[in-house]
């Protein structure tokens, strides 16, 4: 069959012109229902399909331009963007505060036709558009004021996420302050000069941090990053208090009790009162396992100052009751090497290159699919927005039938997103000849480059997050819908994450691990040849990973899991109260801060006493003001779901073709095009979802 070109990347001069023709295209739609149809003759054929036809056509350069604010590798395109960005969102506004297209809208919607499933999603959907403008709660007036600060909000939103994204902040630090770092880690910082003589500058980014806070022997230099690091962009302090009494503000206005119950209902979760429940119950569940994981970490911290010259209590406090955040990441390391697990050693055998590759034969075989990569001889450079950037081509194996492209941008670099995500380019829908539009998916990491040998070399916690994210490219591949508008994971947050949580658990059994690993020396004679240079008496390394150390990740999947879940309940509460107050004065008077270490200390049971007086944690993530506002919880209702899925469909075979099948067809290729995710759920399932699974999962 034929397949069609990978998209063109604009270059900055095309970006704010193509803005300016979608704009267009959408008005002119616009303009011909409002000149030719009545609220009589209104009906889905005239009003609803010619909005549909354009959103479809429109959404590839959309797409495209969404993707260079996180990719672009220059200040021109990122300028471009935001300014096209502006031009869309005053666009939005305009057209979303004319009465004259909402009443056509529900005229033609309370005709109430005997239409297709994905097709009255498209009236519900499009309808929630104006109501959640105000239509119908309010004159035109108040419209047009509600919509223009609804424009004054998304602009706060993007200066927040530009602050996160050019921060290129760090420290510098006394080479002698650096023990514990591994030399390689040391020379890729840059080395100072004049007053900075003897020390490196660590950037937060990069992968900087984490290092120093996880491997530096001395308290006080992890203490050092750790504060500076929760105080990197004071600006999205106020930018984030703003956001927050804002969004408060528009809920009232449209009639809801708060922002939450606002954002409530375009979630699969449709009750503030359940999520409440929810998250109470999961904290009588883990608080009292974390604490028993941080006592754990308080033994290894105590034993291990003994044994540590010079690192004995060095920031400052002697009560040895409290436990500092900045210690958690570096006792958590020392434990799991106390238990066997050496991150460094287990990361030689999963090179980046080889573990992607083996990760798409893995998906081939469970999803029977097909990559090929489009070799960059071959790749027209105008379908790339970086050299580093990869292209495949992705076919339905059963079928020799081409579903749409996959690219890989996973390594770090200046101006691009900082962490791990998925990126829709454009999505897949039927067009109006019968044909179908083909999907094109990005997998966008930032992991660290190598500065030895050129090998990128990943923890295994970098493994699933791979794979993680990797699931939801192969969901935006899979999917197969009517319209644009649903595609892929185009839905509901709290559910959103459950496809790409559940292949979580392919990255802690041991035949996957063994299939996935190869000694990154076998890739290249170069590395080999250094690796002996190294170890000159040893023999070569063993090719897959050996059995002790697959025993070792094993093992330690409950290790430490608890803390990691009591985080994101903190994050996940934090978001529930800032955005379900009782009244408008209740959020303009709380402390922001305050409650964010308030929370820390109460479920995670940190000391954050030095954080109080400097830093501003809450203010250091995008997600609350990304999307994820009023849905942060979903990470743990996904888990929820995904580890019931597991147990009932694959725990007992993880390649099995027919749990794969049912998978595949009844509920990534739905992507959001169905109206009840939880029903689809348990259609899937054959009953209703079983939320203690993730309590069961953590023998709780």
């Amino acid at each position: 069959m034929d397949k069609p070109r990978p998209p063109s990347v604009l270059a900055p001069s095309e970006i704010v012109p193509a803005m300016k023709m979608i704009i267009s295209k959408f008005h002119h739609m616009q303009e011909n229902i409002i000149n030719t149809v009545t609220q009589s003759s209104a009906c889905f054929a005239n009003v609803f399909q010619p909005w549909a036809e354009v959103a479809d056509e429109t959404q590839g350069q959309l797409g495209m331009i969404w993707l260079l604010s996180y990719a672009a590798p220059d200040q021109e395109t990122h300028d471009a963007v935001d300014a096209a960005g502006r031009l869309y969102n005053n666009a939005v506004t305009t057209w979303t505060s004319r009465t004259d297209l909402f009443a056509l809208l529900r005229a033609a919607a309370d005709k109430d036709e005997k239409l297709d499933p994905e097709s009255r999603l498209w009236i519900q959907s499009k309808l929630r558009d104006f109501i959640s403008a105000g239509h119908g709660l309010a004159d035109e007036r108040s419209i047009k004021q509600y919509l223009s600060k609804r424009s004054v909000i998304d602009q706060l939103r993007k200066q927040y996420n530009n602050n996160l994204r050019n921060n290129s902040a760090g420290l510098w630090i006394d080479e002698a302050d650096l023990i514990g770092v591994s030399e390689s880690d040391i020379k890729s910082w840059t080395v100072g000069s004049d007053e900075n003589e003897g020390k490196r500058f660590v950037p937060f980014a990069n992968g900087g941090y984490k290092t120093i806070i996880a491997r530096a022997h001395k308290a006080e230099t992890r203490k050092k990053m750790y504060l500076a690091e929760e105080a990197k962009v004071p600006a999205n302090v106020d930018i984030l208090r703003s956001i927050i009494s804002m969004r408060d503000s528009q809920a009232r206005l449209l009639g809801y009790d708060n922002h939450g119950s606002f954002r409530i209902q375009n979630r699969a979760i449709k009750s503030i009162e359940y999520v409440q429940k929810f998250l109470e119950q999961l904290k009588r569940s883990l608080v009292p396992h974390g604490r028993e994981e941080l006592q754990a970490l308080r033994q290894v911290r105590d034993e291990h100052r003994l044994l540590m010259e010079n690192d004995a209590n060095d920031d400052g406090f002697t009560d040895n009751d409290r436990f500092y955040p900045w210690d958690l990441e570096y006792y958590k390391h020392i434990h799991s090497l106390r238990s066997s697990i050496d991150d460094t050693e287990i990361s030689q055998f999963f090179p980046l290159e080889h573990t992607v590759l083996a990760m798409l034969r893995l998906f081939e075989s469970f999803l029977s699919l097909k990559f090929t990569q489009i070799p960059s001889d071959l790749l027209d450079p105008a379908c790339i927005w970086h050299e580093d950037v990869q292209v495949w081509e992705a076919w339905d194996d059963k079928e020799s039938r081409f579903i749409g492209f996959l690219y890989l941008d996973i390594l770090w670099r200046e101006k691009k997103y900082k962490g791990s995500q998925n990126v829709n380019i454009e999505s897949g829908y039927l067009k109006p000849d019968g044909t179908r539009n083909f999907p094109a998916t990005v997998l966008m990491c930032s992991f660290p480059r190598s500065n030895e040998s050129n090998c990128v070399l990943l923890k295994h916690q970098e493994v699933v997050t791979l794979f993680h994210e990797l699931g939801h490219g192969m969901h935006d591949l899979i999917s197969r819908t009517k319209f644009s508008r649903f595609h892929g994971t185009q839905l509901p947050v709290d559910f959103g994450e459950m496809p790409s949580t559940l292949l979580e658990n392919w990255c802690w059994d041991r035949e996957i691990l063994k299939y996935l690993s190869c000694h990154y020396t076998l890739l290249d004679e170069q590395y080999l040849s250094e690796w002996h240079e190294k170890y000159p008496e040893a023999p070569d390394p063993p090719a897959q990973i050996p059995d002790d150390l697959v025993e070792s990740i094993v093992k330690s999947r409950k290790t430490h899991r608890g803390l990691r879940l009591l985080h994101i309940l903190v994050v996940s509460l934090f978001d529930l109260k800032i955005h379900t107050p009782q009244t408008h004065e209740e959020i303009e008077q709380v402390d922001l801060g305050k409650l964010w270490y308030d929370l820390r200390e109460e479920i995670e049971g940190l000391d954050m006493i030095c954080s109080r007086a400097i830093g501003h944690e809450h203010a250091t993530f995008g997600h609350l003001v990304s999307g994820y506002d009023m849905g942060y919880y979903g990470y743990l209702s996904c888990l929820a779901y995904a580890q019931d899925v597991f147990q009932e469909n694959f725990a007992k075979d993880l390649h099995s073709r027919d749990a794969w099948d049912r998978f595949r067809y009844g509920v990534l290729e739905y992507g959001g095009s169905h109206s009840d995710q939880l029903q689809m759920l348990q259609e899937y399932l054959g009953r209703e979802p079983n939320y203690s699974a993730l309590q069961e999962s953590l023998l709780l």
